[in-house]
């Protein structure tokens, strides 16, 4: 073994996490796959607001490129960054279509949205909602994480229909959309079989050219490399916050990016014994965290909505990635995007629709609830899964969760509640509180 490669190895304890360097770039370039729609899709969700286009492209892969580098090289974690499609289409469809807030006071809410966020990061009180959280409702967040995976691709075939941002219905189950959900569940299940453990990129490759052949390829509307990729740059309002009208949408940005992310860390995490600590923590929770708040804060200074750990991160790791080295893998595919525009016009976001529900699946810890935990942990799960389904909303479902455990510890007494508990649940209430009364919808 070279020296450079006992380096790497010690850096990034590829073998000490039953891993190995094919292995992670396989992961690294999976990921990259079911992810890569959304260096088309952020840019045209936030063109309907009025954001430029070529503008938002720049934008979403120098941040999301550079935050999921350092998610890599700083937290030696698997996981990606990019901007939330939830938080895309609240920009543009709420703050700046209904609100009727400019790009650049939109962009000012964004930040001070992800200010608060970065706060809450460095202070320490996002690790202490991670810590607070029971350990069984961990392992519920992961049920939740994987309905909320398999109804992006489910959304993707057609085969749920949605209204706004909520489930409503049964799409067809016979449309060239859905064929190629079902070529790619059965490419996984066959590689599976074959004990091939790059099934997923096999897969998202297969059901591109099926697109491909059937139409069904998304165009990439020409990107120009020019001084119109600087439009937003920097040019945020922060004036906005003097605009009581503002306060509504920071706290509901702040709230899905917040809980968003720490559903997202804990739920993936929560599948793989490899990431959790004897306590039962994700490890590097801290330097994760701080990748990601610092992500969040720069994004609206690029020109785009806050940047978050990308649930698709789980497609990576169930490929086998385990270490920094899938991020970095990733990290630079994203960087070349530039160049990489023509080729990903080819693989649109239904070729990873099989991937994400298979994804999905695995990561319900049916298992793992059942063995290690209670009846109580076992409904919790379900319900959490349920209202993932319902809402399409990961805060919804750990509201859900918190409620469930807080009347756990009422009548069961198995857990002593901290504040870090009882406080999460206030505010989520209270955010959750703010769309059921119509104030962001």
């Amino acid at each position: 073994m070279s020296t450079l490669w006992k380096k790497i190895d010690g850096y990034f304890e590829i073998q000490d996490r039953k891993s190995n360097l094919s292995t992670e770039i396989v992961a690294g370039i999976s990921t990259f796959l079911t992810l890569a729609y959304i260096v088309v899709v952020n840019p045209a969700i936030l063109a309907e607001g009025g954001f430029d286009r070529s503008s938002v492209f720049f934008a979403t892969v120098i941040v999301s490129s550079f935050a999921t580098l350092a998610m890599g090289l700083f937290a030696r974690l698997p996981f990606a960054l990019a901007p939330g499609l939830e938080m895309d289409a609240y920009v543009a469809f709420y703050v700046i279509g209904t609100l009727t807030f400019s790009v650049n006071q939109a962009l000012g809410i964004v930040f001070w949205s992800t200010s608060l966020f970065f706060l809450l990061t460095v202070l320490g009180l996002r690790e202490g909602i991670i810590e607070s959280i029971p350990r069984g409702m961990k392992h519920a967040l992961s049920t939740a994480i994987g309905v909320f995976v398999a109804m992006i691709g489910l959304k993707l075939a057609g085969l749920v229909t949605f209204n706004g941002a909520s489930p409503s219905g049964v799409g067809s189950l016979s449309s060239p959309q859905a064929g190629a959900l079902y070529i790619g569940v059965g490419v996984i299940v066959g590689c599976e079989f074959l004990r091939f453990r790059g099934g997923v990129l096999v897969s998202v490759v297969v059901v591109s050219v099926y697109c491909a052949s059937h139409g069904l390829s998304g165009d990439i509307e020409p990107i120009e490399i020019s001084s119109r990729m600087f439009t937003h740059l920097g040019a945020l309002d922060l004036s906005v916050i003097f605009d009581p009208r503002s306060w509504a949408p920071i706290l509901i940005l702040f709230l899905v990016d917040f809980y968003g992310s720490v559903a997202k860390i804990i739920g993936i995490s929560s599948n793989t014994n490899l990431y959790m600590e004897d306590d039962g923590r994700p490890i590097n929770t801290n330097e994760g965290l701080n990748v990601d708040g610092w992500a969040a804060l720069m994004s609206p200074l690029f020109g785009t909505s806050s940047v978050t750990t990308f649930v698709e991160s789980a497609v990576g790791i169930k490929v086998g990635g385990r270490t920094g080295v899938t991020a970095i893998i990733c990290g630079l595919l994203l960087l070349f995007s530039f160049y990489l525009a023509p080729l990903l016009s080819f693989v649109p976001a239904l070729a990873a629709s099989g991937a994400l529900v298979v994804v999905g699946w695995w990561l319900l810890p049916i298992k793992e609830v059942r063995r290690r935990f209670g009846r109580e942990d076992w409904v919790i799960s379900i319900l959490m899964g349920v209202m993932a389904a319902v809402s399409f909303s990961l805060e919804k479902a750990m509201l859900v969760g918190y409620l469930g455990y807080l009347i756990d510890v009422v009548f069961f007494k198995r857990e002593r509640p901290n504040i870090y508990l009882l406080g999460s649940f206030l505010i989520l209430l209270g955010g959750v509180g703010l769309r059921l009364f119509g104030v962001s919808q």
